[in-house]
């Protein structure tokens, strides 16, 4: 919102009626209603922990470590963030499990990242076909970008970000292959 009045003030008539100030997860659901995109239910956090607190119910027997810590208060809340955070950088539920396996890390530690890694395997299981999370939802937009009639005309600027994940790299790949132009500016 702060973007937008700024924006209103610098303009020459106080005004704008072509610019839009999005956050990818917002510049997703307009582009995927524009192009018809998916119409899988999309679960925020709430939802997350929900599915996680479910699974882990039912493979609590295979949880040494972690099981006996889910019931804790936030618990479940740092297992979905984890969860959340390896979604954003690509790392999938098998490459824990090749990690667990190295010799050069604490057995404390292989055995934690065994725990996680079957319950992230079960949070995709259950979400397959039927939901996506936040996480996701940027790469459902990189597949239909180049089907967006509002992107193919457009100058996208990224404003006062540090970095980008690596999906959001290929988001930005794709973007580059169907808008006018992107500018990035660098804080």
């Amino acid at each position: 919102m702060q973007t937008q009045k700024e924006l209103v003030r610098l303009h020459p008539r106080h005004g704008l009626l072509n610019i839009d100030v999005l956050s990818f997860g917002r510049l997703s659901h307009r582009i995927l209603e524009e192009v018809g995109g998916s119409r899988t239910p999309v679960l925020d956090d709430t939802g997350k922990s929900l599915v996680l607190q479910k699974v882990a119910a039912q493979k609590a027997g295979e949880l040494p470590v972690l099981g006996s810590f889910l019931n804790r208060q936030g618990y479940i809340h740092e297992v979905k963030s984890a969860i959340s955070e390896f979604m954003q950088y690509n790392i999938t539920w098998e490459q824990l499990e090749k990690i667990t396996q190295k010799a050069e890390i604490s057995p404390v530690l292989s055995a934690k990242l065994r725990d996680i890694s079957v319950m992230y395997r079960a949070f995709e299981t259950f979400m397959q076909g039927s939901y996506i999370t936040d996480e996701e939802i940027l790469s459902v937009l990189a597949s239909m970008a180049k089907d967006s009639e509002i992107l193919s005309d457009s100058v996208l600027v990224f404003d006062e970000f540090t970095g980008f994940t690596p999906v959001q790299n290929q988001l930005m790949q794709e973007l580059l292959q169907v808008t006018d132009r992107i500018l990035i500016t660098l804080t």
